[in-house]
């Protein structure tokens, strides 16, 4: 925990039962782990912390995968939903959106440049 700049949630962590939720409400798995990156160091953090644990690694983004392919039973959950940044480059009319973006974080950001 110490390297990572994020929080890093235990099953009995104030927090980790909402850092673990999806859209889809159906998905009820539990990760032993849930590292929520807020960088993209956090991520390299997490990801090489779950290869040299030999963790079953999940990816959550957005947390809109219907299938709940964004958290694992018993394995790490990287979390790069708080990683939402937009940056609008408007004069070449292209944006830069973070892994943890929705549409409607994208959307929002676009239309306060008109685009």
């Amino acid at each position: 925990r110490g390297l990572f700049g994020g929080p890093v949630f235990e099953p009995t962590d104030a927090g980790y039962h909402e850092a673990r939720q999806i859209w889809n409400a159906m998905i009820d798995r539990k990760p032993a782990l849930i590292a929520q990156c807020h960088s993209a160091e956090d991520v390299v953090t997490a990801v090489n912390f779950g290869r040299d644990q030999s963790m079953l690694v999940s990816i959550k983004g957005g947390g809109h995968n219907i299938a709940g392919n964004a958290v694992c039973d018993d394995g790490l959950m990287i979390d790069l939903s708080q990683m939402k940044d937009v940056e609008v480059d408007v004069e070449n009319r292209r944006a830069f959106v973070g892994p943890g973006c929705t549409l409607a974080d994208f959307d929002a950001a676009a239309q306060m440049h008109g685009l």
